[in-house]
């Protein structure tokens, strides 16, 4: 999976874009992040409401990057979803 295709798949599954940011995707509220470093490894990590943050896991190749960030946000909604609303802390 691609930038591309992984953006799709998320829209497509109806995961709010205010859970996840990726290159070329502005959204400065998300929480999960995947970016690509100079060096060309791409990294995944979890931003908080003030900036830091906590680096998930890296990936030397795109496709593997994309999977991963797919399969770690769909579960983390999924998981938050029962709560989301509801005024509980996530």
């Amino acid at each position: 999976m691609n930038l591309k295709e992984l953006k799709e798949k998320l829209i497509k599954n109806n995961i709010p874009q205010e859970w996840w940011g990726i290159p070329g995707q502005f959204a400065p509220s998300s929480d999960f992040w995947l970016e690509q470093n100079g060096d060309g490894t791409w990294i995944v990590y979890y931003q908080d409401e003030r900036g830091n943050k906590d680096t998930i896991k890296t990936f030397k190749s795109e496709e593997e990057a994309c999977e991963f960030f797919y399969d770690l946000v769909t579960k983390e909604y999924e998981e938050a979803k029962p709560y989301i609303g509801k005024g509980k802390n996530l």
